[in-house]
């Protein structure tokens, strides 16, 4: 996988500014390493919508077009964590670098994924944003119950803290919505996020009906 530079910078906090030239060649080293190590697993199960609305009024609002959703989880697996550890061993330099290198592969493998999603989801149909646990007013603590429904502990090895962390680190469970309206599918998040002052955004907040 050949990951975009601007997705990285935008993780180191960058903005639009380019890499410099040192920055994109420990990135490029690090997306090697993590090629080399790394097997990412998946998982999905084709859920209502009310399995979860009732607990938040943002993710209601995000999926109220919607009757069927996809809930999954994607997972880098413990071989990144490794990685992440050793980074930090040599240099916090390289250490951001690689979370940052992390973070971009993480989010483009759930594109991707969403994309082998939307073949099943039938004719005519399009996917929302994903939704994750943590976004808005839909708590984390309901991780578990995410977790329990995907079967991941057992499928994937996904599984949580006490503190209520995903573990491996580089993780998400999200959810994204079924819909029959092609202005539903927005493949950037970030898109209809209303934190506009969040340092990780990739766009402008849209309005929405």
């Amino acid at each position: 996988m050949k990951l975009d530079q601007k997705e990285i910078a935008r993780y180191l906090g960058r903005g639009a500014a380019a890499l410099p030239p040192e920055v994109a060649a420990q990135a490029e080293a690090c997306q090697k390493e993590l090629a080399a190590a790394v097997t990412p697993r998946t998982i999905a199960r084709r859920l209502p919508v009310d399995t979860f609305t009732g607990e938040s009024r943002d993710l209601a609002h995000h999926l109220r077009h919607c009757r069927e959703g996809f809930l999954y989880a994607v997972t880098l697996g413990p071989a990144a964590d490794r990685l992440l550890r050793r980074w930090a061993a040599q240099s916090m330099a390289k250490a951001a670098v690689g979370q940052a290198v992390c973070a971009a592969w993480l989010d483009q493998l759930c594109a991707d994924y969403c994309q082998s999603l939307l073949a099943q989801a039938g004719e005519g149909a399009y996917l929302t944003p994903p939704f994750s646990p943590g976004y808005g007013d839909w708590a984390l603590s309901v991780q578990g119950r995410v977790l329990d429904l995907l079967e991941a502990p057992k499928r994937i090895g996904l599984t949580l803290t006490n503190g209520g962390m995903l573990v491996p680190e580089k993780s998400i469970t999200a959810v994204v919505g079924i819909s029959d309206r092609e202005e539903e599918s927005c493949g950037q998040k970030c898109m209809r996020c209303k934190k506009k002052d969040c340092p990780f955004r990739a766009g402008e907040a849209r309005s929405e009906d």
